[in-house]
């Protein structure tokens, strides 16, 4: 029997001869508010919260290693020390450079001063006088070169010394006492020490774009990791990417997880739990029975009863529990919603 028949048969026999569904009785439904979002579970990987590769701008052989991997670092310890004698003698060269340069320009000051005195006097002509003021001021040149010569190799004899910038371990190492050490060797990768802060590590996450807009600075989370059962570490979200990555379509966030006794180490895996705190300006959430939902046209619809008749509201849904289901838009908490509409309901049909 087609839908025709069935419109024909409604106009020309009683309401009790109709199919049971177009006569009986609507029920109808309430709204209810959502509970509470249960946190997001988000995987994560945990990263020093500082971590560098120490290199050497000296030249020479590694005559000290005072650490090994593993050891626990102070800032401004004293890691290695690079023997380099050439330096050193290069060094003690400049600063009797500067010595000498100092005396020069002593004398040059001196003779400036008599030259000046006898121009003065009529005795010597402003050629000579001149000459003196520039011979004063080539001196006063080679001192500050002298200086700057001497400084720099100050500087190459303070660079045989590794320290540690900050507090931290030492992840890796990749030389030994004796070995050759190449100045400026960042250019082969030849890196030193691998010193890692870990007291505060990075929780790393990738979260898609509606959770990440969703999130704040300083909101708190909870990270654990399998490999530490029955614990439960707090952290907080310190910073956002602020891009969406356009190959995964997520953005990257980091949360501050602090790790003051070292129990976790950084690159372990694990679980960050966090609460969305809903917008307190948007409209309440609220949830209905799944067997509500119409599909018309492609989207879901609720039927509600309004002023008697049919109507049908395009909804947009949220989360599924299997029996009812989040309504984002669309309804209000008053709304008399239609359980299990019949295929025979229209719009502006009249409900006795």
């Amino acid at each position: 029997m087609n839908f025709a028949l069935l419109a024909l048969l409604a106009l020309i026999l009683p309401a009790a001869s109709l199919p049971a569904a177009t006569a009986q009785k609507l029920q109808l439904v309430k709204p209810e508010p959502a509970p509470a979002a249960e946190p997001l579970r988000l995987p994560v990987r945990t990263a020093p919260a500082e971590q560098a590769f120490l290199y050497s701008r000296a030249t020479g052989v590694l005559a000290e290693r005072r650490v090994d991997s593993g050891d626990t670092v102070k800032a401004g310890d004293l890691l290695a020390v690079i023997a380099a004698p050439e330096v050193i003698r290069a060094a003690e060269k400049a600063s009797a450079a500067v010595t000498q340069a100092e005396a020069r320009a002593a004398l040059a000051e001196a003779n400036l001063r008599r030259t000046r005195s006898l121009a003065e006097k009529a005795v010597l002509s402003s050629e000579e006088a001149d000459i003196g003021e520039a011979a004063a001021k080539s001196a006063v040149a080679d001192l500050a070169a002298a200086k700057a010569e001497a400084g720099r190799l100050a500087a190459l004899v303070a660079f045989q010394q590794i320290n540690a910038p900050f507090d931290g371990i030492v992840a890796e190492r990749q030389f030994d006492r004796g070995d050759f050490i190449p100045g400026d060797s960042a250019a082969n990768g030849r890196w030193l020490f691998h010193l890692m802060r870990v007291n505060e590590l990075r929780a790393l996450l990738d979260a898609p774009p509606a959770t990440a807009l969703a999130l704040r600075v300083n909101q708190s989370a909870t990270v654990e990791f399998t490999e530490l059962p029955g614990k439960k570490f707090p952290a907080k979200v310190a910073r956002t990417a602020g891009v969406i990555d356009p190959g995964a379509g997520t953005m990257r966030i980091e949360l501050s997880l602090p790790n003051p006794d070292r129990v976790i180490p950084a690159g372990l895996n694990g679980i960050a739990y966090l609460a969305l705190s809903p917008d307190p300006a948007a409209a309440p959430i609220l949830r209905i029975p799944v067997n509500c939902l119409v599909n018309r046209d492609g989207r879901s619809n609720v039927a509600l009863v309004r002023e008697g008749k049919v109507a049908f509201i395009p909804v947009k849904t949220g989360r599924n529990s299997g029996q009812r289901i989040e309504i984002l838009e669309g309804l209000s908490p008053d709304s008399a919603v239609i359980l299990n509409p019949n295929a025979l309901l229209q719009e502006g049909q009249s409900i006795p």
